[in-house]
């Protein structure tokens, strides 16, 4: 035997013991932390549109809408820095091509649109020295130089096997101005393969239908001979053959890439399946029953039962009902958190990471919902194909919280940024200004008026959901009236007019909606300071509003009760007993 093949033989036996010598999740990347995306076609859409919701969730991602003015002409010398989205770090540089595309935000000129999830996967394939493209580079070089789904798959597969992946397992949704929705798994060939880059799958989503994805690889068997509706590397096999993970002599017919590169574990289930699950039950039927056929497996207690990867919705969504999708908490499910005693006094979702915690030797664990105080900033994009691509795109862009945070569109032609929103990413080298406070800037903004409604979740929440709901049907009332006048100066004068026009309206509903959003967070604060609800009552001579006390529900009552038993008691010898104790003390 030569020593090259002693050595791979040495390899695989111990990739073997360690993935079956250890437990099976410690063998594999568990990303909790990331993000949540839904992808609808035109088909399943109420205006024929292809949509893509994404929430991306990091607490040291810097909510702005990036911008890339197109190029042309680029001098076949001239190089782009890479730097990879996570953390900043600089990790290679690459040739620029002749011609780039304008890009804001996750959509391009042309309607491309992309988001992603992390999943992780398998531990060893991520380790790839030398690699250049990571994920985040991935993505915005790709709106770059793209105009389609299918050239953006393309694309990514180049540079990917080029430059090297530096990324672990990801899902990838892709949607185009022809009407053409993908969902693209990807996880990269690892240390001691014979080639760089990643191997992948992609399938596009059948018209009529919607898939979602959050966190965990969700593409298992796929057809092999169908290239109009599924694409994959031919090696992805060959690699899980490779690295002990999948028998060399199986029918590929039965390889499931899920099941390979990123098996269900119940903090898959919990933790990313269970937000697909939220997403699928409010929008397979109308009485609940996917909800209950899937609980099982969205609380982490069946693993084998597992969600198809498309579902076609018993109604077709407007651009709001995929907003609404995105603000789910698992309101109404048994994964409700308001219901224990984690909600505190005003039956509020969110906990304090981390996710997982232990108490006296056992581990216990955090709801992951998919509206999370750690959204970085989200959109849902919306592509409609009936008008001309200049105009086709819009982005409907917000910062922090999905649940608490409104949502401004901006046409993805747009040759300028509203102030409050510009800004640059890590992928471009510039560090997140996460340590000054810059009252100036939507991020900061939001996340005030959010952490405020996180304090007072119970009472401030509806108050500020309904505002959100009243400026999105406004901001949707303002965009029919730019679509009018945008497609008249497209014809009676130019595309670049028609760009001008939509550029203007994106600028100025940012500097209004942050004007606005700063402005209710006045409104928000004075009513609910110090834990008093205060409202206007002009014929207030003291101070021209009411002042009420709105004190604990019985539910809480009752936990404090159980709790401290008579410590909080008032003596029955106290002659004060339903006396107005408020006007004195």
């Amino acid at each position: 035997m030569s020593l090259i093949s002693l050595s791979k033989l040495l390899l695989l036996f111990s990739l073997a013991l360690s993935l079956f010598s250890s437990s099976k999740e410690n063998s594999f990347v568990a990303v909790v932390e990331a993000c949540s995306d839904v992808l609808v076609t035109p088909g399943a859409s109420s205006k024929g549109d292809a949509m893509i919701g994404y929430n991306a969730d990091d607490p040291a991602l810097y909510g702005v809408l990036y911008h890339y003015p197109p190029t042309t002409n680029n001098n076949e010398d001239d190089n782009v820095d890479v730097y990879d989205w996570d953390t900043g770090k600089y990790l290679g540089e690459i040739p620029q091509v002749n011609e780039t595309f304008n890009v804001v935000g996750n959509g391009n000129e042309y309607g491309l649109v992309i988001g992603e999830s992390t999943f992780g996967g398998v531990e060893e394939l991520a380790a790839q020295p030398g690699a250049i493209i990571d994920y985040g580079s991935l993505i915005y070089l790709t709106l770059q130089r793209a105009k389609t789904a299918r050239t953006a798959i393309k694309t990514m597969v180049e540079l990917m096997d080029t430059y090297g992946y530096a990324s672990e397992g990801e899902s990838i949704s892709i949607a185009d101005a022809i009407g053409e929705v993908w969902i693209m798994e990807v996880i990269g060939r690892g240390p001691t393969y014979s080639k760089m880059g990643a191997v992948w799958v992609a399938r596009r989503v059948p018209d009529g239908m919607v898939t979602a994805h959050a966190n965990q690889a969700r593409i298992t068997t796929f057809p092999r001979d169908d290239p109009e509706n599924c694409l994959y590397s031919e090696d992805v096999v060959d690699v899980a053959v490779h690295y002990g993970l999948y028998p060399e002599h199986s029918n590929v017919s039965d390889f499931s890439f899920s099941d390979v590169y990123n098996p269900i574990a119940f903090s898959g289930a919990r933790f990313s399946e269970a937000r697909v699950w939220s997403m699928f039950s409010q929008i397979a039927d109308t009485d609940g029953s996917f909800q209950m056929e899937y609980q099982d497996y969205a609380a982490g207690r069946n693993l084998n039962k597992r969600m198809p990867l498309f579902i076609q919705p018993y109604k077709k969504l407007s651009v709001s009902d995929v907003m609404d999708l995105m603000n789910s908490h698992y309101e109404g499910t048994e994964l409700d958190a308001t219901m224990d005693v984690g909600s505190g006094l005003f039956a509020d979702v969110h906990r304090p990471r981390p996710l997982q915690w232990d108490y006296k030797g056992k581990m216990y664990f955090n709801e992951r919902t998919i509206a999370t105080e750690r959204t970085g900033w989200n959109f849902v994009a919306q592509i409609r194909p009936n008008l001309p691509r200049e105009l086709a795109t819009l982005i409907w862009f917000a910062v922090d919280d999905s649940s608490t945070a409104p949502r401004v569109p901006v046409y993805a032609s747009s040759t300028t940024i509203a102030l409050p929103y510009e800004g640059k990413g890590t992928q471009q080298g510039v560090a997140g200004k996460l340590m000054k406070l810059d009252m100036s800037k939507a991020f900061w903004v939001q996340n005030m008026v959010s952490n405020l409604a996180y304090s007072r979740w119970d009472d401030a929440y509806p108050i500020v959901r309904s505002r959100i709901d009243e400026i999105h049907a406004k901001f949707q009332s303002q965009v029919d009236e730019t679509d009018n006048t945008a497609l008249a100066v497209y014809h009676s004068t130019s595309a670049a007019a028609a760009v001008e026009v939509v550029t203007n309206f994106s600028v100025l509903a940012g500097e209004k909606l942050h004007k606005e959003w700063l402005d209710f967070y006045g409104e928000l604060f004075v009513r609910f300071r110090d834990f008093s609800t205060i409202e206007a009552e002009p014929d207030n001579t003291r101070c021209g509003c009411s002042v009420q006390q709105p004190g604990l529900t019985d539910r809480n009552k009752k936990r404090i009760v159980k709790e401290t038993g008579s410590h909080y008691e008032v003596p029955h010898e106290d002659t004060r007993i339903g006396f107005d104790v408020e006007s004195i003390y």
